[in-house]
């Protein structure tokens, strides 16, 4: 068991990762704004289909990085699935604490399917590149 862990802990904090690390520096400074609004014509839901880009490119970041790492394509797509869900939950409690700003249900799942269609679109594009054997 102590292996599993370890093997899998090199995996997270390998440096193919750091993009998508970054990138999440990046989202939680945004999160960090007091009443970030819109300064030309609002559009509505802007915050939620901002939630579901910034995601959306993590994902994508982090799928890269994760085939970099592991082809494994079961083990690429749980670990996607966990960590933007974490991320995800971290970034609505985060926004408890910032003035001006409230966690949302809807903008918990645009991170989560932003994250998640990303990383959809990637493993498309590496059967289209590689075929249906694994890659």
């Amino acid at each position: 068991m102590k292996t599993f862990l370890d093997s899998n802990l090199k995996k997270i904090f390998n440096k193919n990762l750091l993009p998508a690390y970054i990138w999440l520096i990046v989202i939680f400074i945004v999160s960090s704004i007091p009443q970030l609004h819109i300064t030309s014509r609002e559009i509505r839901n802007m915050d939620t289909i901002a939630h579901f880009f910034e995601y959306f490119i993590f994902g994508l970041l982090f799928k890269i990085g994760l085939y970099k790492i592991d082809k494994s394509r079961k083990y690429n797509i749980i670990t996607v699935v966990i960590v933007s869900l974490f991320f995800a939950a971290l970034d609505e409690i985060h926004q408890i604490i910032v003035p001006g700003r409230t966690p949302s249900i809807f903008d918990f799942f645009a991170d989560f399917i932003g994250a998640g269609i990303a990383s959809q679109i990637y493993e498309l594009y590496l059967r289209r590149k590689y075929g249906n054997k694994s890659y």
